[in-house]
C-alpha cells in the first residue's frame, strides 16, 4: 500500500509510461557521454582558467535540468488543441525573439546571439521545433476545417508566411548553417503529407532541391566558379570555408588552423582511441574543442569505436522515430517525428562532415554532445514533442497496427 502512495508523488516529474524507452535511454546515454566530453575538453582550458570544469560542470547540469523540464512539459502538457487557438499569438512572439539578437553585439561575425550575465543564447535554435509545431498545426486546422484541403496553396499557407519570415531575419543573422537545417525541416514537413492538393507544389519542390545540390556540387565543388564569385560578395568567409574543406593544409597556420588540427585529431585515433580525457588537440589546438570540434576531440580519445556507438545511439533514434512515422495513420503525427529525425540528422550530417573536412564546415553544434544550452534545451524540447505523439500512437493505434 505504501509502494502505491509514493508513485502518484513521484509521477508528475516522469515521462509518461507509454514513451518509447528505447529514445528514452539513447538520450540519456547521449546526455552522459556529451556531459563528459564536454568536461574532458574543458581540462585544456585549466591551465589559464583553474576553476573551469566544476563552473562548465555546473552549467551542464542546469542546462540539462532545463532541458529535462522543457522534454516533460512537451511530452505530458502539449496539445495541439491549445496550441492552434494561442498560434496567432506565438507567431509574432517567435519572430519578435529571433530578431532580438539585432540588439546585441556580433558574436563570430554573426549576430544570432543574445548575452546575458555572461550567457549566450541562441533564438534561432527554438525555431528548429516552432516550424515543426507549425506546419503539424496547419494539418490538425484541417481536420477541422476540410476545405484547406481542397483548396491550392491553403494548407500551409500560414507556416510558409512564417517561414520566409524567418529566413529574412536569419539571413540578415548570417547564421547560414542554422538556415540550411530550418530549411530541410520546414521541406521535409511539407514532403510528407501525401494530399493530391500538394502534389503540384511537392515536384517542384524536389525539382528545385535536386537542381540547388548538383549546382552547389558544380560549382564549389568540382570547379572554383562559385567560390571565386563568393569572395567578392559580404559571403567572402563562406568561399574561405568551402576553400578549407577541399584543402584545409594550404593555409594551416591561418584559416585552416582548426580543420587541419581536427583531421590530426582524427588521424592520431585508432579503433579505441588514445583513451577518455588524453587527448592532445583540446590543449588549444582547437579553440572550440567543446562545441564545434567537439567530435573531433571524441574521435581522438575514444576511437573509431567511439564514434560508432556515437552513430548507433543517433541510428537508434532515428529508426524508432521512422518506425513510429511509418505505423501511424495520422498525418499529423508523421509530420513531427519526420521533422525530428530530419532536425537531429542534419545536424549530425553538418557538423560531422564539417569536421572531418567532407562538406564545408557550417558551425552547427551536434546535439547532445557539444556545449550550448540553447540547442540542448530544443533537442529535448522537439523529442518531448515527439514522444507525446508517440504515446497518443501507442494508446489509440499500435493495439490494432501490432
Amino acid at each position: 500500500m505504501s509502494e502505491q502512495t509514493k508513485k502518484p508523488r513521484l509521477s508528475f516529474l516522469a515521462l509518461d509510461p507509454k514513451c518509447d524507452k528505447y529514445i528514452n535511454w539513447a538520450i540519456a546515454i547521449l546526455l552522459v557521454a556529451g556531459t563528459f566530453m564536454i568536461v574532458s575538453t574543458n581540462v585544456g582550458k585549466t591551465t589559464y582558467a583553474p576553476n573551469i570544469v566544476p563552473k562548465v560542470m555546473g552549467k551542464q547540469c542546469v542546462f540539462v535540468l532545463i532541458g529535462y523540464i522543457a522534454m516533460l512539459f512537451m511530452n505530458r502538457a502539449f496539445r495541439f488543441s491549445w496550441f492552434s487557438k494561442l498560434e496567432i499569438g506565438f507567431i509574432p512572439l517567435c519572430l519578435f525573439i529571433l530578431a532580438l539578437p539585432f540588439a546585441f553585439p556580433e558574436v563570430g561575425g554573426s549576430h544570432a546571439w543574445i548575452q546575458i550575465a555572461g550567457m549566450s543564447l541562441q533564438p534561432s535554435e527554438f525555431v528548429k521545433p516552432f516550424i515543426i509545431i507549425l506546419c503539424a498545426t496547419c494539418l490538425y486546422r484541417a481536420k477541422k476545417k476540410t476545405s484547406m484541403l481542397k483548396e491550392k496553396g491553403k494548407l500551409f499557407k500560414r507556416a510558409w508566411i512564417v517561414y520566409i519570415c524567418i529566413c529574412i531575419i536569419i539571413v540578415f543573422q548570417k547564421d547560414y548553417g542554422t538556415l540550411t537545417i530550418i530549411t530541410f525541416i520546414f521541406l521535409s514537413c511539407i514532403m510528407i503529407p501525401k494530399y493530391p492538393v500538394l502534389l503540384r507544389t511537392q515536384r517542384i519542390l524536389k525539382l528545385i532541391v535536386t537542381a540547388g545540390i548538383v549546382l552547389a556540387v558544380v560549382l564549389f565543388g568540382v570547379t572554383n566558379i562559385g567560390t571565386e564569385v563568393l569572395k567578392h560578395t559580404p559571403l567572402a568567409h563562406i568561399a574561405v570555408r568551402i576553400e578549407n574543406f577541399k584543402d584545409p593544409y594550404t593555409n594551416v597556420y591561418g584559416d585552416g588552423y582548426q580543420p587541419a588540427n581536427s583531421l590530426y585529431g582524427i588521424a592520431s585515433a585508432n579503433v579505441i582511441g588514445k583513451g577518455p580525457g588524453n587527448s592532445a588537440r583540446k590543449y588549444g589546438y582547437l579553440t572550440q574543442a567543446d562545441n564545434d570540434y567537439i567530435l573531433a576531440v571524441l574521435i581522438e580519445e575514444l576511437g573509431i569505436g567511439g564514434f560508432l556507438c556515437l552513430v548507433a545511439l543517433y541510428g537508434l533514434i532515428e529508426f524508432r522515430l521512422f518506425y513510429y512515422a511509418f505505423k501511424t495513420s495520422e498525418v499529423m503525427y508523421k509530420v513531427v517525428l519526420g521533422g525530428t529525425g530530419v532536425y537531429l540528422f542534419m545536424h549530425f550530417f553538418l557538423n560531422a562532415g564539417g569536421v572531418a573536412c567532407l562538406i564545408p564546415f557550417t558551425g552547427v553544434p551536434l546535439l547532445f554532445i557539444s556545449s550550448g544550452g540553447t540547442s540542448l534545451i530544443s533537442i529535448m524540447l522537439t523529442m518531448g514533442l515527439a514522444q507525446n505523439c508517440i504515446c497518443s500512437i501507442r494508446r489509440k493505434e499500435m493495439d490494432r497496427l501490432l
